[in-house]
């Protein structure tokens, strides 16, 4: 059985896939505490998050995965951080 930050998780993904889409970001669906998402240019908005200290996986590996990024489903508290970081990001031209 799942307790503390874990046992929100699953009911804070739709909300996240969600607010994501309302970015023009591309959600894939998941079941894991993560979310796979392509944005316009990967490695451009993955350096602007982590210059504002909002950490993601790069995962473009493989071309079908090009500016891809998964994004950990944290807190509300995380969730709502990452959100607003990205949408600043995406708004300004990365």
């Amino acid at each position: 059985m799942r307790g503390g930050r874990e046992a929100g998780r699953p009911r804070a993904r739709p909300p996240v896939r969600r607010a994501l889409g309302h970015r023009g970001v591309t959600p894939f669906p998941s079941e894991a505490n993560f979310i796979l998402i392509r944005v316009p240019d990967g490695r451009r908005v993955f350096e602007a998050l982590k210059a504002r200290g909002v950490l993601l996986r790069m995962v473009d590996g493989h071309p079908l995965l090009k500016n891809c990024l998964r994004a950990t489903v944290g807190t509300p508290e995380e969730n709502t951080v990452f959100l607003e970081a990205l949408g600043d990001v995406l708004s300004h031209g990365v």
